[in-house]
Formats: C-alpha cells, structure tokens, sequence
C-alpha cells in the first residue's frame, strides 16, 4: 500500500534541483526558448517556397533542406511529424513531392520508397481522403507541382470568404492567409468562366489588403504566425501569382532566418512565450516568487503583451501569443501570462494585467467555453477547447476576476464531458490532458466534489497505467506531461494514493540534469503532432512542487 507523503523526502530535492536547472536554461532577456521538433512537413513546404520564388539565392538552403529530408526518412520508407515518430500522410507526401521538385536524381531512391509506403495505403491518392491525410489541400497542390498528382483534381480555395463582412471573416480563424494567398495563386493561374473571374476580380484585392493587414501587425521580419509552414504556404501563392514581391520577399527572409543548422525547419520557430508563461507558475509554487532572477523575466512578459487590436480577428488589445513578434493573440498565451504575472506579484489594478483579464473575458465564447484565435468561430480547427478553457478559468481564479465567466465555463465543462468522464480537447492529444487540466480548474474553483469532477478523477484513475504514470488514456506509454497534468489534477480533489505513484514516476523518469525528456502529445492543427523541450519541464515541477507542499515539507 503506497502512504500519503512516502515520496515527500525525495521531492524535496528534486524540486530544487529541478527549478535551479529551469532556471539555468533563462535566456538572458528573461524569457525561455521552447524548442519544437525539426518538421518534415514545414522543411518540405519550405523547400517548395523558395524553390519558386528563390532558387538561386537559397540554393545552398535548398541543398541542406533536401539532405534533412533524405536523412529524415523513418525505417518503414515514409517520413513522420517529427523524427523518430509514426510515419504520416501527410509528412511522407510533402516530403516526397519537395524531394521530387528540388533534388530528383540524388533524392531518387527516396522518393520511389515513399511512393511505395503511400502506395501501401492506397497511392497518392489516399491524399484525397481527409479522414487520413489532414492537410488534403496542401499535399494535393504540392504533389500536383511535382508531377505526382492530376492538377485536375486539386480543391479551389474559397477566396471568395475574404469579401465577406470583417465580423464574420474575423471568424474564420488562423488559416485565412494561406486560403487567402493560394486563393490569389489560383486565380491568377487557373482558368475560370466568367462568373468565377468576375468574383475573383472582387475577392483579390481584398485578400492582398488582408496579407498587408496581417504583415503590418506581425512586423518587418516577414513571420506569419510566427511558423515557417504558414510563411512558406503563403510565400508560394503569393510569388506564383505575381503578386506583392515585396511581401515574397519578406518571407524568403524569415525562411532564410529561421531554418535550422541541420537544414530543417520546425513547424513554429519557438513558442518562448507559452513556455514562459508554463514555467513561471511552476517556479512559483516551488517557493521562487520573489526570487530576483525573475524580475527580468516579469519585465519580458509585459513586453509581449500585444498593444493593438488585432485584424484578422478582431480581438482586442491586450492579448499575447506564443511567440514574439509575429504569433497571434491567442487564449492560452494570454492565460498563461495573466498567470504568470500574478504569480510574480503584479497587482490584479496593473493596467497591463487589468488588459489580459480583459481579453480573456472579451473572448469568452457564447457557450461559457474558450476557443483559442477567435470568439464564436464556425471553424472546427479552432473549435472550443476543454485545455484552454481550463487555464482561462486557473487565470481568472488567481487573479480575483470573472465569477460569472467562470460559471458560464463551468457550465460548459458539465455539458460537455463524455460519458465515460473523460474530456476531449482541441491542442493536445486525447484524453487525459483535457480531463486531467479540467478537474484541476474544478478543483481550483472549490468544486472537487462535484459529479463532474467526480467522473474526471474516476476517468483518471482507471488510466492510471502499471508503472503509476499516465498516458493519453488509450494505451500509450506514460509522459511525463501527461503524468504530471494527472498529478497537479488529482491533488486539487484530495486523491493520494494515485498521486502518490504518480510522483513516484515522475522522480524516476527524471534525467541526470534533473529535468524530463519531452513527449508528442502537442497538436499544431490539423493533428500534426509535436513535442515541445520545455513543457515537460513546466507541469513535472509544478506537480511535484504541489505534492511537496501538500505533504507538509512547505
């Protein structure tokens, strides 16, 4: 039988020498990096981007792009999200149509094995099957330019929704640049009657003033999103219609900027404002909230707050995104940072921090929940979020504010958990991060007792795995993110037994740095995975520095 606080005489230490490594890694601003994965997905869009609109002033890119696609190869012949992952779709098909564009004689064998592995699965048009290859569109239109796919059947971009009213295109969400700039690229290099030519005639100069718009917000650097795949999609549309060279320029740029050592690209450049943003409440609750080390750290994150409403959609100012300067507003940046300014003893009457409140409330769905980029938006990849509703909720706890927005999202918690007790949610994977992360609002907010909390912890106990951490519930191996979410979750409603294995696991899955290695159970959109170095970090110091406290050692 496990005894409440067996775990406390080793918790102790490895929560300080946890939090002085954290510390160690501060980049001398005050912010943290958060390195993401090396993609095959964004390098392959990349590689198209500039082999179009830049072939010989990136021809050394192009070379060292191509060589991380060959190596980056998985032993079954196709390629993955990230290396040493399940081979994808979606990957595999960028990646043999980039290789197939830029390198075809050298980079031969590489893609006549990723042919084979997508042949396995129907051929290259299981592209066409959105159930299996999310990014259907973007694979489509570049296999379709490598001469791989009938151009015949690639989709029309809906170019036409850049005309609509702002309130309701402001509600489309994060993927519109792309829509936008392909939109352009297809009008100015397909053939339309005179119907379609008449409302493509409308519709592109209002995408180009929405780019501008975009460009004009995010900074000179030429990020859109802060994430080389978005800078490289629009990159290509833009440069194959001609149109905007400076814009194209701006975004050969970025790539040039942000392209790895190795010659990969991540998916984003950095998230070092969600990680920030992560690690300052872990450090809190490890007794550092009045460490002056930190105070560089509370001057960087009011730096990142966003001063201007943003356009694309139409959120106030306020807000932060997960990267600086080109990542948008979002919920769980401005969650976080509301957080992490409030653990570092900025008053709830600050007016930065009275903007972030502010935002978070201005950006309450109708139905009580948190969506990430837009308020009230149709669009299923930006759909309502158990996560982010959640750290809205531990944000405005902590802070004193929202007692009616906090009841509207509990609401919404109660009417949308499954069965089975368990919820789903939009950023990570299924399902013990978005139950794990609701329980511990509920839990945050004095409601442990209720029967939706009840069912989260009963969900979270019958997941626990053998070795007494957690996966995503489904079978997969324990994480420490997962692990630790369970664990910060379980605390909140009095659970000891299961915490008490969870810390267990978390003390020995530690490295010899005294940190933890990082798991896939991030989605970007459209599930591409991702891992991030830092997260793991955040949640396992957190959760033991909780324990520790509730074990009496503090």
């Amino acid at each position: 039988m496990t005894r409440a606080g067996e775990q406390a005489p080793r918790a102790e230490p490895a929560v300080g020498a946890a939090a002085e490594a954290v510390l160690a890694l501060r980049r001398a601003d005050g912010g943290w990096t958060g390195t993401l994965p090396p993609s095959a997905v964004s390098t392959g869009a990349a590689v198209f981007a500039l082999a179009f609109a830049d072939p010989d002033g990136s021809a050394a890119v192009l070379e060292r792009a191509a060589r991380w696609l060959r190596q980056a190869r998985e032993p079954d012949g196709g390629w993955a999200d990230f290396p040493g992952g399940p081979s994808t779709v979606n990957a595999t098909a960028i990646a043999v149509a980039a290789l197939r564009l830029c390198e075809p004689e050298r980079s031969d064998a590489h893609v006549r094995t990723g042919l084979a592995w997508l042949e396995h699965r129907g051929g290259v048009d299981v592209v066409a099957d959105k159930r299996r290859c999310t990014l259907k569109a973007v694979c489509e239109h570049y296999l379709a330019l490598a001469g791989l796919y009938d151009p015949a059947r690639l989709a029309r971009m809906p170019v036409e929704l850049l005309v609509l009213p702002r309130a309701l295109r402001q509600k489309l969400s994060f993927t519109v640049p792309g829509l936008a700039a392909w939109g352009v690229m297809q009008a100015r290099t397909w053939r339309f009657g005179p119907v379609r030519r008449a409302v493509n005639r409308l519709a592109e100069p209002a995408a180009l003033r929405y780019l501008r718009a975009i460009h004009d917000y995010e900074g000179p650097e030429g990020g859109v999103e802060e994430s080389p795949l978005m800078v490289a999609i629009v990159c290509l549309g833009l440069h194959r219609a001609g149109r905007a060279p400076d814009l194209v320029a701006a975004y050969r740029d970025y790539l040039h900027a942000t392209v790895r050592r190795d010659g990969a690209w991540a998916i984003d450049r950095d998230i070092e404002c969600s990680v920030t943003g992560y690690l300052v409440p872990a450090l809190a609750e490890a007794g550092l909230r009045d460490d002056p080390r930190l105070a560089a750290t509370r001057q960087w994150i009011q730096r990142c707050q966003r001063a201007e409403r943003f356009p694309a959609t139409g959120c106030p100012a306020g807000g932060w995104g997960w990267s600086v300067p080109s990542g948008w507003p979002e919920t769980d940046d401005t969650a976080g940072a509301v957080l992490a300014l409030t653990e570092l003893g900025v008053p709830p009457g600050d007016p930065g921090l009275r903007r972030g409140v502010a935002w978070l409330l201005t950006m309450q769905n109708r139905n009580g929940s948190w969506s990430c980029f837009a308020r009230d938006t149709p669009s299923d990849m930006d759909a309502p979020c158990t996560v982010l509703t959640a750290h809205a909720l531990l944000a405005l706890r902590r802070v004193g504010a929202g007692t009616a927005a906090c009841r509207r999202a509990v609401r919404w918690l109660t009417r949308t958990q499954r069965p089975d007790g368990s919820f789903g949610c939009v950023w990570f994977r299924d399902h013990t991060a978005g139950t794990a992360r609701a329980l511990e609002a509920l839990g945050a907010l004095g409601l442990a007792d209720s029967a939706a909390a009840r069912g989260a912890r009963d969900w979270l106990l019958r997941h626990q795995r053998d070795d007494g951490g957690w996966g995503d519930g489904h079978g997969a191996a324990s994480t420490a993110e997962e692990t630790a979410w369970a664990v910060l979750g379980l605390l909140r409603t009095g659970e000891r037994a299961a915490s008490e294995r969870g810390v267990r696991w978390l003390l020995a899955a530690r490295r010899a740095d005294g940190l933890w290695d990082a798991a896939p159970v991030g989605f970007y959109f459209l599930e591409l995975t991702y891992w991030c170095d830092h997260i793991p970090h955040a949640y396992a110091l957190q959760a033991l520095a909780r324990y520790r406290t509730e074990a009496g050692c503090r």
